[in-house]
């Protein structure tokens, strides 16, 4: 019978671990590909995406055939850009009502309605022609909901991984930020005329049998969370009660962590959504107008958002360390991982404010940090304070919250519309993160309070069982 036990639970374990890789591997392909949008501002163009929003300059008659003719496509290169940001908006700003349908219908009902929206985004990508411009911000809006959808569904595997749910999320985090690479291969693909942009987008449209396949497999349709009472008996690890007379979705709404990581994420994430808005016409700036040199670097940009996928786990390790031992220490391990996300913010809007060549180059790898530590981490931070059944709700709030504020990107877009005034642009964003060192110094607070109140309880427990001692040995 033992035998017959463990081999279940062996097998148990092997699904589990089938449907993460699985889940990775699809949140990878279709949950974050809004963020690299940008690769296709030098390919769109060929297509006459947009065109007629191109001036003409000059025109120059070399011979009776040939004449060349100058153009100015800033206004284009805006329609791509508030595409973009637009994208990004509805990627965060809907989370709340998505966040619901996942704890209260369940993440295979989420997937579901996920894949209809991922459908609708690719198939306007593939009809994409001149005349129907207007299928570009049916793309970008509906990838992002589709990418939304599959993100916080996805998180639901992690309820099955108790001791590592830290690590669990930041994988997947990991895996939607690296999402961002495949437009750069759509980019590459496409100039080298390998394949035709309508093609490509109806192999993404295909990976919805993917996704069907790990609803079914996976995913529930209510969720496992809601079906365990509330009623659990704690371990000896666990610092607070969750009884059903004070456990609801408003009390853990205004938990002190989750407004101040809400807000941190918010603020902080507008270099998140800007610098992916202003990445081309900035380095196209830096270079001279050499198109050829800007690709590149724009290449080399989405391409390194693959190594989120490294980078990510470090942050639910750190979430993760020594979790079991109390409070004190998981909130050192949010202090820690909040505050290096917090510096290499503030140093990426220093960066970018420099007009170097140099600067993209520091950019890229600041920005690879900075925004996996981000994203990873303040997701990591909420899937490991609160409990399973509300995560959904508890991210789909903390996003839509950063949704409203990264609609800002479109206004600071229009507040340096030229490449040489961008630093006004980033100087806003500068003062919004340095704003944010009151959230650094609440958590550490919190922590001292947190270590203090262990002490305090060390103390007590010893004198405590001093005296039962002591009586123990008088009775005798």
């Amino acid at each position: 019978m033992a035998v017959k036990d463990t081999n279940e639970s062996r097998s148990t374990s092997t699904f589990k671990i089938i449907g993460l890789i699985w889940i990775v591997i699809e949140t990878n392909l279709v949950a974050g590909n809004i963020f690299g949008f940008g690769s296709l501002f030098s390919v769109l163009p060929h297509y006459g995406i947009y065109e007629s929003r191109c001036k003409i300059i000059s025109e120059k008659i070399i011979s009776n055939d040939t004449k060349t003719i100058t153009k100015d496509c800033r206004g284009q290169i805006d329609e791509y850009q508030f595409a973009f940001a637009l994208g990004i908006g509805f990627y965060n700003l809907p989370a709340v009502v998505v966040g619901m349908i996942a704890d209260f219908f369940g993440p295979r009902s989420l997937k579901m309605i996920a894949i209809v929206f991922h459908l609708i985004s690719w198939f306007s990508l593939a009809f994409l022609k001149p005349g129907y411009d207007w299928l570009i911000l049916s793309h970008t809006i509906f990838s992002s909901l589709a990418g939304m959808c599959v993100l916080l569904s996805s998180f639901s595997i992690s309820a099955n991984f108790t001791k590592t749910r830290g690590l669990v999320t930041a994988l997947i985090s990991g895996a939607q930020i690296g999402g961002s690479v495949w437009y750069a291969n759509f980019q590459i693909l496409i100039e080298k005329n390998w394949i035709s942009l309508s093609t490509l987008a109806f192999i993404w449209a295909s990976f919805s049998i993917l996704m069907f396949g790990s609803a079914m497999l996976f995913l529930n349709w209510h969720s496992k969370c809601t079906n365990v009472s509330n009623k659990r008996k704690l371990s000896t690890n666990e610092d607070v009660a969750i009884s059903t007379s004070d456990d609801s979705l408003a009390r853990h709404l205004t938990d002190p962590i989750f407004v101040v990581v809400t807000l941190f994420l918010s603020c902080l994430l507008l270099t998140v959504a800007y610098l992916p808005v202003v990445w081309f016409p900035w380095v196209l700036h830096l270079t001279g107008h050499n198109l050829h040199l800007a690709n590149r670097f724009t290449f080399a940009y989405n391409m390194s958002a693959i190594l989120s996928i490294f980078i990510a786990p470090i942050c639910g390790l750190i979430i993760d360390y020594k979790a079991d031992q109390g409070r004190s220490q998981r909130m050192l391990n949010i202090s820690i991982l909040q505050t290096i996300t917090w510096l290499a913010t503030i140093i990426l809007c220093i960066v970018c404010m420099f007009r170097s060549i140099a600067a993209p180059i520091a950019a890229i790898l600041i920005f690879l940090f900075s925004r996996t530590m981000l994203v990873a981490g303040c997701q990591a931070v909420i899937t490991t304070r609160f409990p399973p059944q509300y995560i959904g709700s508890l991210l789909g709030v903390m996003w839509t919250t950063a949704g409203i504020v990264s609609f800002v990107t479109y206004g600071l877009t229009r507040l340096a519309t030229n490449p040489i005034y961008a630093w006004r642009a980033w100087l806003v964003i500068l003062c919004l993160c340095i704003v944010m060192v009151g959230h650094v110094i609440q958590l550490w607070s919190l922590y001292l309070k947190s270590k203090k109140e262990t002490r305090n309880q060390i103390s007590t427990n010893a004198e405590q069982e001093e005296m039962t001692t002591l009586k123990s040995s008088i009775d005798h």
